[in-house]
């Protein structure tokens, strides 16, 4: 544990393994809840919950991290408890456990992975060398998760989630505080536990209105993380063939994280927001109205994991250049709390209209609002000043 200390080795460990366990869980969780026999209503019903219970944890998390200059120490305990709700998970089958459960197992990953962005963005270390390692733990987690659902028993799959949630664990305990931002090397602030004032959120209107965008975006990218999956199974797609789509599909996004030192600090805000808007809208219209399994394919190869990883990265870089340096930590939880929120809404809304109209007037109402973000996006002002991925 001494000898990685504050290494890169650290830092990979964190977002390979802290990927590996949201993908292994979350890539083909439809698949899994419908193969048990659930409706897709009730499919929905669960997996909104990660949304209720995100909503309220990750941003408390994030208010904890600035608070109390701790963040690491939090992120490996809420890891441990979602390896010991894993496990919990695979040996569940009524609607109402699975609901908590994967509401408490999604919410304490959400709130990792705030914490590792700020991580990534604040250390010693480049922001694309750290993040690439979380597309290669995503990948392999879908894979992995296709794979074991197809062929083993459920308790396989979810012992990997706990496996891979206790190895992140380590990671974070090993790597290094954060640092502020404008702050460098060794310096260090004395007052980790300055108090922070969350009201000051409520006088940014540019912020306010990022916040709309986002719960745009998100209802849209939220819930096509649960029905692409099915929408392939309805094209008659095998499980363990869905697995290899998202695992190629993820691969994709490496030269965009890894040259994000190239564009994300070039680029305005609005215009990445604008790409990121545009490739999605693309991508759930050829979902809605593509005639064949493979044009479904390979759009969704080629697009599906780019369109959600630019907007992370955005977030990382809207909330550096709109909010203050000491509530970092907590306005990248906000947003994802905001994200949250929109799964909560089109999750349900979404399984009502697949269950009655099928999965392909659910993308036709997802297009609808981005085209809705889009046009807000154009009224949103904001700086460009911070350099987050250098």
């Amino acid at each position: 544990m001494r000898r990685l200390k504050g290494s890169y080795l650290s830092y990979v460990m964190i977002f390979l393994f802290a990927y590996f366990a949201m993908a292994s869980f979350s890539s083909v969780l439809s698949v899994y809840l419908t193969g048990i026999g659930k409706s897709a209503s009730e499919m929905s019903f669960v997996v909104s919950s990660s949304g209720l219970f995100s909503f309220i944890m990750v941003p408390i998390t994030g208010y904890l991290c600035d608070r109390t200059g701790r963040p690491r120490m939090i992120c490996a305990v809420l890891l441990v408890l979602l390896g010991v709700c894993a496990i919990l998970f695979g040996g569940s089958g009524q609607v109402w456990t699975l609901f908590l459960l994967n509401g408490l197992i999604m919410s304490l990953s959400g709130s990792a992975m705030a914490v590792s962005e700020r991580l990534a963005s604040a250390c010693r270390f480049r922001y694309g060398t750290l993040r690439v390692w979380g597309t290669f733990g995503y990948a392999a987690g879908a894979q992995a998760a296709g794979i074991a659902v197809g062929s083993f028993p459920p308790w396989v799959l979810f012992s990997l989630v706990a496996a891979s949630a206790l190895l992140a664990a380590v990671g974070y305990l090993c790597a290094e505080d954060p640092l502020p931002a404008g702050v460098q090397g060794a310096e260090r602030p004395n007052n980790p536990g300055e108090k922070v004032k969350l009201s000051s959120f409520l006088t940014q209107r540019y912020f306010l209105l990022y916040l709309l965008i986002a719960f745009l975006f998100s209802c849209g990218n939220g819930v096509n993380m649960n029905f692409a999956p099915l929408l392939l199974n309805s094209l008659g797609v095998s499980t363990g063939t869905v697995g290899t789509v998202l695992f190629f599909s993820t691969l994709v996004e490496i030269p965009i994280i890894v040259f994000s030192n190239r564009f994300m600090d070039r680029f305005s805000g609005k215009a990445l927001l604008l790409a990121a808007f545009g490739s999605c809208l693309f991508q759930f219209l050829i979902y809605a109205f593509a005639p064949a399994a493979w044009a479904v394919v390979a759009v969704m190869v080629l697009i599906k994991a780019v369109s959600g990883t630019l907007f992370m990265m955005i977030i990382l870089k809207m909330v550096h250049n709109l909010v203050r340096p000491e509530l970092t930590t907590t306005g990248i939880s906000v947003v994802n709390a905001v994200n949250s929120l929109a799964t909560i809404v089109m999750q349900n809304i979404s399984g009502f209209v697949a269950d009655h109209s099928g999965i392909r007037q659910v993308y036709l109402l997802l297009s609808l609002l981005l085209a809705v973000g889009m046009i807000l996006t154009l009224f949103l002002k904001v700086g460009n000043s911070e350099k987050v991925f250098g």
